[in-house]
């Protein structure tokens, strides 16, 4: 059996002036479906807005993480540079000193002879070499009066070429001597002892005055 329910429905009409100008049906429901309308409508907006606030928040703390961050260091400014390391390493590698230096002048023969002990002072005898220079010089002459031997350029009293020096390589110790051929008698002596790569790691200085 079947049974036909009428749909319910309202009339609105509207009157001007006590004169009818239009009327029209609507559903039952059409209310409620209005209401519902405006309700998911301001549900949407307000998600909307909500979205919209997270949103700024997360790029706030984006920005403020960015801001915090420590900019990577500079390697030429913070960190050492690879000649640093070498000068640090020939500098603690090397322990050198002079002892027992004796010298004399031969002027019959016109030599100039003399010896030293040098000594490695590493407290586990790490072997070490380089190059050894004797530099004589008497007060009052000027540099390039100066007799170096071996024979090299000395810009500011310093020879020049770190590899024109006498070759050594010691353990412990070894003693250094040596005759050079001389025109005159000299005031005093510097010994000046390079590393292998050109790092002065020695110098001192004697006086020839009995």
């Amino acid at each position: 059996m079947h049974s036909d329910k009428k749909q319910k429905k309202f009339t609105i009409i509207v009157i001007q002036d006590e004169r009818r100008l239009w009327s029209f049906k609507l559903p039952a429901n059409f209310l409620t479906i209005c209401l519902v309308t405006v309700i998911g409508l301001c549900i949407i907006s307000f998600a909307a807005v909500l979205l919209h606030n997270r949103t700024g928040s997360y790029r706030e703390a984006a920005t403020a993480n960015i801001g915090t961050h420590t900019k990577p260091s500079d390697a030429g400014k913070n960190e050492p540079s690879a000649d640093a390391t070498v000068a640090t390493t020939a500098a603690q590698y090397y322990n050198l000193s002079i002892e027992n230096f004796q010298a004399n002048f031969d002027l019959s023969r016109k030599l100039f002879r003399y010896s030293f002990l040098l000594k490695n002072n590493t407290s586990k005898n790490s072997p070490a070499s380089g190059h050894i220079f004797l530099i004589l010089k008497s007060e009052g002459l000027g540099a390039e009066h100066w007799l170096a031997d071996p024979q090299t350029a000395l810009p500011n009293g310093i020879p020049q070429n770190f590899k024109d020096g006498d070759p050594f390589s010691i353990t412990r110790h070894k003693v250094i001597e040596k005759n050079i051929s001389v025109k005159h008698v000299y005031d005093s002596a510097s010994i000046f002892v390079f590393s292998d790569d050109g790092k002065l790691v020695l110098k001192e200085n004697f006086s020839l005055r009995n």
